[in-house]
Parts: C-alpha cells; structure tokens; sequence
C-alpha cells in the first residue's frame, strides 16, 4: 500500500463543556448593539423552554428576538445556553461568527465581510506582493491584489466535534483609483462611440473612514460592500476615497478580460496551502483567539483513517473501437483509447465537410482541410473519418464561405446560407462545418463575442452542427511546433474530432459497464449577462450512453418535472421502467417545492423505484480540501539531466472522504484526477481540488445501503471520463457539465427549437 497521510483544511477546538450565559430580549436595546435572530432557526432550545418565551411566542404567532450573545445588557434575560445541544447549532455558529468579526476589526490592513447566505466571514487582506500596472487610453492605473480567506464554525457529524474551517477563496483586485477620478475621466465630447466609466460598472468598493477612539487616536475603518447598496441606503461612500474592486464590467472596460492567464504546471495545493498556513499563524495562533475557540487546534486536521474510501479502480475503464481481433479496446486513458476509433460509431455514411473561414485565412483553411480530411499531420495525426468511424469528404466548392468582415461575419455567412446549393442539398449527406474564427476567445466586445452563437445558430437551422477553432490560438500553436520540431497540435485535431463525433451521434467512447436498469439525470444551470438562468436536464443510462436533452426556464419548475418525466417514459419505452433512478442535481434540492413535484409525477406514472439526489458542486470545492502531505511525482530536469521528485499534496485519483451526515444528505469530498497508485503522473493533466457531493434519496426517507451509496460515489467519477470536448480528463461529470454548457449558449439563440435532434451533442 503506498503511503499517504491525508488532511483538511480544518482547524478542530472545543466547545464550553458548562452552558454559557446569553442575553435575550423581544426588544433591541437602547445602544442598538443587541443582534437581530431572523429565523427560527437561530432561537435556541432553552429560550423556547423558558416561560416568557413561551407565552410571548404563542400569543404574537411570531417574536421578534435579540441577543447581545455573552454580553450583560440591561433589561435583557440571562439564558445558559447549551453549546454542545444540537438544536442550538446556528446560533452558536453566529456567536462565533459574532466574535471572529470583533477580533479582525484591530487589524489595519484586513476588512471584514460577512456572506449574505450563510453569514460566514470573509477576511480580506492588502496582499504584499507587487501591484501590477496597466495602461489604458494613455493614462497608467494601478491593481492591488487582496488574499480573501473564508472562516467557517462548522460541526463535524462523523467525528462529533467543532472545527473552524480556513479557505483560501480567490483574489481580488483593488483598482487604487477613487470613484470621483475615475467618473471624471469621462469624454469631453458627448457623442463620442466611447464613453467613460460609469456607476452601474461598479459591483463592489472599499470605503475607507478614518475615526477617533476613546483616546482621541485616530485609527482606520475600512469596509467592503455593494456600491449600490451604499448609494441605496444612504451610506459612507465618499467617491473622493472609496476605490473600486475589480469585476466584469470594468475588466472589459479596461480590455483586461482579453488576455488569456499562462497555463501553470505547478500544484495548485502547495500554494493554497501556504497562504492557509501563514494566515493561521499570523491570526488563528494568538491569545485573543485562544479566548474565543478553546484548544483551537495548532495543526490542521488530519483524517480519521475510519472517513477514508476509493473508488474501484476498475471504474476508470473505458471502451473505443474494434481492436485487430474485433473487440472493443479497453484503456483508462482517452488520449490513447481515440485512436482505435469510436465505440457507437457516426450514423451517417456520407459526412462531408463545410469550412467557413475570413478570406484572408485562405492558406490556413486549406492547411486545416488537409490535416482533418488525410490526417498526417508532422506524421502523427489521424484523419478525421478514423475518428467517428464513417467516411469523410470534402463538400462541393460552392458549400465554403469565405467573408471578409473579420469584426463581424454573421451577414455575410447568413447570405451564402441562402444560396442554391444550401436550399437545395442533398438530405442524404451529413454536413459538418468547420468555423475558423477571427475573433479571439478573450474578445472584450459583446458583440464580437455574440458572433460565435448566431453563427452557430444560423448553420443548425439548416441541421449542419459546426465545430468552431480560433485562428490565433491555432497559428500560434504550429508555429511553436515548427519551431521547437514537436507536433502538439494533434492534440487540438484529436479533440476537434472527438467532438465532431459526438455533434454527429456517434460516442467516441462509453464506460466499461454492464448495463443496469437505471436512468441518470444531470440538471444544471448557467448565469448569463442578462441574469437569468437557464437549465438544461440531460439523460444518460449507466454505460454512459445519451438519451436526450432538454431546457427550459430556471422558473420554469413544471417543465423541469415535465423533462424528467419525459426521460423516463423514453428510456421505459425501450428498455423497460429503470429499477432506480438518479439525479445529478447543480445544487441543493428543495425537498418541499421541487422533489415534492417528482414525487407526485412518479406516482402518476404508477412507479415505486428509489430517487437518489446526488448534489454536486458546479465547481470544484475550494471551501474544503483534501491535502496528501506524501503526495510526490517524478519529474526530468533538463539542467540537471535528472529525475525530481515535486512534491504536489494532491490526494490519489478516487480517494473520497465522508464528511459525515447533513440535514441535506450524507456529504462526502471525492479527489477526482489523473494522479493513480503505481502509475506516472504528468503534471500537465493539472491538479483539479476535489469535488463535493452530497447524497440523499428523499422518497426513502434517506436509507441508503452502503454498497449503493459506493456506486453513486463511483458513477460520479466515472462520468467526468465520458467528456467527448476533449481527451483530457475532466473533473466534474458531464451530467453537470454538458447541462451548463447548453445552458449557456441558449440565451444568444433567438430559435430555442433551432435544432430537433435531441440526441445528438450540438453543443460540444
């Protein structure tokens, strides 16, 4: 067994073993110093068993609460309050939240923040690295990068003790300029195309006040909050020294979203280590925080080995084409596996190939046609027919576009749409287009980026589903083959073609399963510019094999039931009703609005199967981590002409841990990468952060066996490896990323029953 020593993020202390004295009141206190309980959650046992309580609760239908927590106040009852009783949990949690907030106030380069959600308290720090400079519009600005840690009073249900979690969540950018200068850099000349910042552009800002204390020193305040909250409720915001943070508005103001970050090859675990470990020195090792969390932890948490489990490793395998004795080739890596052809092969015999491409790409597109059509690319690249497993053929001359508008295309691709050959082309032949693109990915214009969807959109309404490349990326990555003599653009041939068989029906490859009788259902969501949501219920049965999509209105919940009524009834009508059905859901479900529905459509379609709820992060979990201080790979130093071990702290691939049960589910964090027992690891496959599930199956009362809540575990794993964008391994299933992929691009269709085909993977 290799070595391994597993831990989290987690720094566990004690709770008051006597019960604590609390001060509550139905009224706020003269001073306004008293904190508002809101929900009824936050009113603990022991005030609902006092008297008083009881007959104030019961005469108004519902009190008003205030506590000043363990502060005497006048006129206010003192309570003991159990912080070890269960039913107190989340005001205990507020207690701590309460003093963790009062504990950062002393410290001049921190702010403190509080989530509206979840009331954890988010610390922001003036990092001391570099401020980066930028030049806009010839006038130089200044960014100032701030740490963010989250702190999280949590109770651990498995080990039956408190912690307080410590996350390091993603920098922020501070723009060192105050609002008043920057709205008064507007044009001078009013009907100029560009105008100057303006207020909506600005999401959050940093205040800063200064005060005097009792002494008559004066000291600093700063505050970070919504500006239009401020402006709103008539707070400190003075544009002369509130400065802005950066979001999505001014960074595409300042043409900042245009550039792509540089890959990194390092583990992302060692340096979201390092800044957890130095801000738990510098503010979670002193005497004032000792008097807050008793016996808080130095080191954090190491993992009971009784939490600890792993996925089959036979879960990994994969199955493609015929090998040279006719049976399906069987490897855990797709990279390898696509070469042999796809699994369910295109079902279209005559696949011939549309490229739209600027006039001035002329040599670029022949260049493309010859490597996806004869394959051979710098001697190592496939065709594209080896691909799907169908023949594939130029389609006539008169088929290409060429356009010369490079900003915007979509006219001249719409009229060559209208021509002949489109209006009357054989229904026979399968066309696929192949849309080399002008326009830079990290484009800051909407409108530019807008092309890519009614592009897009315009060729499936004549049923061609098209496969986008950008040419800059894609001239840039040759020429660095020509230059460093090495061919790794046959990677992005590979994964052209992979999806191209996947937009054409076929499945490039499927898990190496025996089928079950059960349905998979992944429902996800996308946030678009225009804030709405869109969701998308995708079904798969257990070999990974698509059945059919569909989408709808994130309100629309009548027609999300609906979508997984109808996945049901087709999946039944081919193979008989599923034995059990799963549902990969973005987020938590609500069990009194939302499974309540499924519950009544299963009982109207007479059928009595469990529903297994397996929620599952859109991203991956960077609240909680796992770390694996054993974790090493081997890699060559060309200096040293040697071999090095790197340390990674990234945990083994199928590592899962239970993080114990939740009103919601049993939770669990599961390591989801390329990183196995006795195998190399590349550090180019990344180091993806574990995943969070949580598991429930309301319609039976939560009672899950533990063999099958390790099949939910393991077909979660399993289904982040039929991802057919890409060869490379994914960290998150396709049940929750191909709903949030279509979820996205249909807000930009003005057809959203552009494409009939629901079969097919368009979208990829």
């Amino acid at each position: 067994m290799t070595e391994e020593k597993l831990f989290l993020n987690t720094l566990t202390f004690e709770y008051p073993k006597k019960p604590v004295k609390f001060f509550f009141s139905e009224k706020d206190d003269a001073e306004r110093k008293s904190t508002r309980l809101k929900s009824p959650v936050l009113v603990p046992k022991e005030v609902k068993q006092t008297q008083k309580y009881i007959d104030l609760f019961a005469g108004c239908g519902g009190l008003t609460l205030y506590t000043t927590f363990d502060l005497p106040t006048e006129e206010f009852d003192a309570i003991h309050i159990d912080f070890n009783e269960p039913e107190n949990e989340y005001l205990v949690k507020k207690y701590y939240n309460h003093k963790l907030e009062k504990y950062f106030r002393f410290y001049d380069d921190v702010v403190v923040t509080k989530s509206d959600i979840t009331d954890d308290i988010q610390v922001w720090i003036l990092s001391n690295g570099e401020k980066k400079q930028f030049t806009h519009n010839g006038k130089q600005y200044e960014l100032m990068e701030m740490d963010r840690f989250t702190l999280r009073v949590k109770f651990d249900r498995f080990n039956n003790r408190p912690y307080l979690l410590v996350a390091n969540d993603r920098p922020a950018q501070l723009l060192n300029v105050p609002l008043a200068k920057l709205f008064s850099e507007c044009p001078s000349d009013p009907f100029m195309v560009q105008a100057g910042i303006t207020p909506s552009m600005i999401n959050y800002v940093m205040t800063r006040e200064v005060r005097k204390n009792k002494d008559d020193k004066n000291y600093v305040v700063r505050k970070i909050d919504r500006y239009e909250y401020l402006q709103s409720h008539n707070m400190y915001c003075p544009p002369e020294t509130t400065r802005p943070i950066l979001g999505g508005e001014l960074k595409r103001y300042f043409g900042l979203d245009r550039h792509e970050e540089p890959r990194s090859f390092e583990s992302k675990y060692i340096k979201y280590r390092e800044k957890i470990e130095a801000f738990r020195k510098r503010f979670l090792n002193t005497e004032d925080i000792e008097k807050i969390f008793h016996h808080l932890a130095y080191n954090f948490t190491e993992v009971n080995p009784l939490q600890i489990g792993q996925t089959s490793s036979s879960k990994r395998m994969l199955k493609f084409g015929k090998d040279e004795n006719g049976n399906a080739f069987k490897n855990p890596r797709q990279q390898m596996g696509v070469n042999f052809g796809p699994n369910i092969k295109c079902p279209h015999t005559d696949v011939r190939m549309i490229f739209i491409f600027p006039k001035s790409s002329l040599a670029e597109a022949r260049g493309l046609i010859q490597h996806m059509h004869d394959g051979g690319y710098k001697g190592q690249s496939k065709p594209l027919s080896n691909y799907i497993g169908s023949n594939v053929s130029y389609a006539d001359s008169s088929f290409h576009i060429q356009f010369k508008d490079e900003t915007n295309p979509v006219p001249e691709i719409e009229k060559a749409l209208q021509g002949d050959c489109y209006r009357n082309k054989d229904e026979r032949i399968k066309y696929v287009g192949i849309y080399i693109s002008p326009i830079h990915k990290y484009a800051s214009s909407r409108d530019t980026k807008e092309c890519y969807y009614k592009i897009k959109e315009l060729l499936l309404k004549y049923d061609i589903p098209t496969q986008c490349i950008d040419r800059e990326k894609m001239n840039t990555m040759i020429d660095k083959d020509n230059r460093t003599n090495k061919a790794n653009f046959v990677y992005t041939l590979q994964n052209m073609s992979v999806a191209i068989c996947a937009k054409l029906g076929g499945s490039p490859w499927l898990l190496d399963e025996t089928e079950k009788k059960e349905l998979i259902i992944g429902i996800g969501a996308f946030r678009s510019d225009n804030q709405q949501y869109i969701g998308a219920a995708f079904s798969f049965d257990n070999t990974g094999v698509f059945n059919d999509y569909s989408y709808f209105q994130k309100s629309e919940l009548d027609e999300l039931v609906g979508a997984i009524k109808m996945a049901i009834m087709h999946y039944s009508a081919v193979n008989n009703p599923p034995e059990r059905i799963i549902i990969h859901y973005y987020k938590k479900i609500s069990r009194k609005r939302e499974f309540k529905k499924v519950e009544d459509m299963l009982h109207s379609l007479n059928l009595d199967v469990p529903v297994y709820v397996v929620t599952i992060n859109k991203t991956e979990s960077e609240d909680i981590v796992l770390f694996d201080e054993e974790s090493a790979y081997s890699s060559y130093n060309y200096q040293t002409r040697q071999n090095e071990s790197i340390k990674s702290l990234m945990p083994y691939s199928g590592k899962w841990i239970n993080l114990g049960p939740s009103k919601d589910g049993h939770r669990y964090l599961l390591c989801n990468n390329t990183r196995y027992e006795n195998e190399r690891f590349n550090a180019m496959d990344g180091f993806p952060f574990p995943v969070k599930l949580t598991i429930a199956c309301p319609n039976r009362n939560d009672e899950i066996e533990t063999p099958v809540i390790q099949q939910l575990i393991d077909q979660v794993y399993q289904f982040s490896r039929i991802y057919w964008k890409s060869v490379k391994q994914q960290g998150l299933p396709v049940t929750i990323k191909y709903p949030e992929m279509i979820a996205e691009i249909m807000p930009h269709f003005n057809d959203k029953t552009v494409y009939t085909e629901s079969n097919c993977l368009w979208f990829l």
